[in-house]
């Protein structure tokens, strides 16, 4: 009987220490799967992480129609934002509009958003102008421009932004003999856009009044005739980074008036069709490619466009 029970003492305690060397290989199992998952968790984070990056880069593409629109004058820069925008174009009449000429303009423009939903914009531009009766190189006439958003777009109604501009006349007139480089007025002109959007498409619109003061020549006293303008058109998102717009600007210009008498069939309709490409180069950078094609009026037959302007 005692041999039994030490028996079953022994095979009970073989059984107990066989089960807590069981549970402490459970034990260890669990320590190393916790481990193992706290191990991948952390791949897991950093992974997302480096995901964000190409996120960022995304949402940066996606202003590429925000920039466009911009250029159009339809959306306006965040205060504190600055952009800087390098430009050639080069213009062209040709022979049957009575003198051939050859315009090449190199600007610079500074686009700078102010508080209150405004932005200032100041642009310089270097001229040179070579025509059959010869050739002048110097400065342009100086644009000055103050523009508000005073409504933003809403379910049904869209966007709408104010500008007040100054194109002083800083460029050469050409009263001397020579080759004028400037519209040899200063020109006070206001407008209104308006912005609706259909993703991915998005409309504008605009009207604008220009009146150029009169100035005395020669003894006599000039008035430019003021001019309504209208332009239409949209801008469509191709890709996230790239964009193309197309778009038509007609100005309504009345008589010229000599000491206060209206010139004969001075009165006019200048009409350009314009079209463009914008593509993001890097994330401050973006490239502009524009034409503008004469349909009517006293306009270059083409001009073409390269601007690059930079955000900071």
């Amino acid at each position: 009987m005692r041999r039994c029970l030490a028996l079953v003492a022994l095979l009970v305690a073989g059984h107990g220490a066989a089960w807590s060397q069981g549970i402490e290989e459970l034990q260890r199992l669990l320590k190393e799967r916790e481990a193992e998952i706290e191990t991948l968790k952390r791949r897991l984070e950093k992974s997302e992480g480096d995901a964000a990056k190409p996120g960022d880069a995304d949402e940066e593409m996606n202003r590429a129609l925000e920039r466009a629109l911009v250029q159009q004058g339809g959306l306006l820069l965040g205060s504190g934002t600055y952009e800087l925008e390098p430009q050639i174009s080069y213009a062209h009449w040709d022979k049957s509009r009575g003198t051939l000429r050859h315009e090449t303009d190199v600007a610079l423009s500074l686009r700078a958003g102010l508080p209150w939903e405004s932005q200032f914009l100041v642009r310089v531009p270097y001229v040179h102008v070579s025509t059959s009766a010869g050739s002048e190189t110097a400065l342009g006439d100086i644009d000055l421009a103050l523009s508000r958003q005073l409504r933003r777009e809403g379910a049904s109604l869209p966007s709408l932004v104010g500008s007040l501009t100054w194109h002083g006349r800083t460029g050469k007139d050409g009263l001397d003999g020579g080759v004028p480089t400037g519209g040899g007025f200063n020109v006070v002109q206001g407008s209104l856009t308006a912005l609706k959007r259909h993703d991915p498409l998005v409309y504008y619109g605009g009207l604008s009044y220009s009146s150029p003061l009169s100035r005395d020549i020669a003894g006599t006293n000039v008035d430019p005739g003021d001019a309504l303008g209208v332009r239409l058109g949209g801008v469509l998102a191709a890709r996230p980074d790239t964009s193309v717009s197309l778009g038509l600007n007609l100005a309504f210009v009345r008589a010229t008036r000599l000491d206060g008498q209206r010139v004969p069939e001075s009165d006019t309709v200048l009409g350009v069709l314009q079209l463009g490409f914008g593509t993001i180069v890097t994330r401050r950078v973006m490239l502009n490619l524009s034409a503008e094609l004469r349909v009517t009026g006293e306009v270059p037959n083409f001009r073409l466009n390269a601007a690059i302007p930079i955000r900071f």
